[in-house]
């Protein structure tokens, strides 16, 4: 299922190089879950939230049972965003992102020249991931409400630093120092960002191709993982 900022063409390579320094007990915390993606490629015990509370709720109802449409119309799609009250939280983050162009909530009806089917493909996306999400602890709240028990792996995936489209406002300072924060109390953190501050090391890095338009052309960008915490010393185990 597209998903504005998701990491479907990164999220092995995150996943194997933060992994390795994943703590034997710890947590596994992601704050803006997004799409889920990531989080559904880990091991242990995980909890994930994210400020759309629309999204999360459409997880819990994957989980629970529920199938979403596997074609729906340009007219259906306005309809639904025209008058939401009528439907529920979890179908509306079905219409609003997962037939939208790019995955932006409510950024318009998705269509291309090859008039794909991008309701059957968000479908086919949400049955895969149910499995992988059964027993994650989902919770909807801003990331600074987040209960996180203690020495917990932190994994981040905020909006990033000038871009646009997430449709609210985002305090880059205060979420630095919010990571900062963590690290003191003893957790790692992970962020995933074009660019951070230099006491944010980066860890990764690689570039990637960005869809811009209908037409489908591609630019590209170098996508980043930064470490705050201090690296772990390499442990080598005898079998």
């Amino acid at each position: 299922m597209r998903y504005l900022g998701a990491k479907n063409r990164i999220a092995k390579e995150i996943v194997e190089v933060m992994s390795a320094e994943r703590e034997e007990g710890m947590t596994w915390v992601e704050p803006f879950m997004g799409s889920g993606k990531v989080i559904s490629l880990v091991n242990g015990r995980r909890i994930g939230a994210d400020v759309n509370h629309e999204m999360i709720a459409l997880f819990k109802a994957i989980r629970g049972g529920w199938k979403p449409p596997a074609d729906v119309s340009r007219e259906f799609y306005y309809e639904v965003k025209n008058n939401q009250e009528n439907y529920s939280e979890h179908f509306k983050a079905f219409i609003n992102i997962g037939c939208s162009f790019g995955g932006k909530r409510w950024g318009g009806f998705a269509t291309d020249n090859a008039s794909r089917n991008y309701a059957q493909q968000a479908h086919n996306t949400l049955m895969r991931l149910k499995p992988l999400i059964q027993d994650i602890g989902l919770h909807s709240c801003d990331y600074k409400d987040l209960a996180i028990p203690k020495q917990s792996f932190i994994y981040c995936d905020p909006p990033y630093r000038n871009t646009t489209g997430y449709g609210f406002k985002f305090n880059h300072d205060e979420f630095d120092d919010w990571c900062r924060d963590r690290v003191k109390e003893g957790h790692y953190v992970f962020v995933s960002e074009y660019s951070m501050p230099d006491d944010f090391e980066l860890a990764w890095s690689k570039e990637v191709k960005v869809t811009l338009d209908f037409k489908d052309n591609n630019m590209t960008k170098t996508e980043k993982l930064f470490r705050l915490h201090k690296k772990p010393p390499f442990k080598l185990t005898l079998y």
